[in-house]
């Protein structure tokens, strides 16, 4: 099972996800995918930012997240230089009329449809990144 880098993305208020149809079924995902050989975790995490959502982002920091029984992931938070969503990457040739993705803004505490548990934890973990004051 290979290892995933997962972009966390908290803009004005909002969260970045994946909204996912897939056989009839609905949820979200945050961007993110496999690490390919050669590549970082945070490299990884940019490419895979880049192909899903169309945003270039900047890795600020790794966030301790405990997988659980989920699979292996390794999640950052990201900084984005915003302008239109828009799909790429093999997502684009995987869409069909069962099976869309659809990068979108969501407010952070609408965290009911995504999965895994480990990307609700992670949310909760940029969030108090980002609303812990500076010292």
């Amino acid at each position: 099972m290979s290892v995933r880098a997962v972009a966390v993305v908290l803009n004005d208020g909002a969260l970045l996800v994946i909204a996912r149809e897939k056989d009839g079924r609905r949820y979200s995902v945050l961007p993110g995918g496999g690490i390919e050989p050669g590549e970082t975790p945070e490299q990884a995490c940019r490419r895979e930012l880049l192909e899903e959502t169309g945003l270039e982002g900047d890795v600020l920091d790794r966030l301790d997240v405990d997988n659980g029984p989920d699979r292996e992931a390794v999640y950052f938070a990201v900084s984005v230089r915003l302008w239109k969503l828009r799909l790429g990457g093999p997502e684009v040739e995987r869409e069909s009329s069962t099976n869309r993705y659809t990068p979108r803004w969501v407010h952070p505490r609408r965290t009911d449809d995504l999965v895994p548990s480990a990307a609700v934890r992670a949310v909760r973990a940029a969030r108090l990144r980002v609303e812990e004051p500076a010292v």
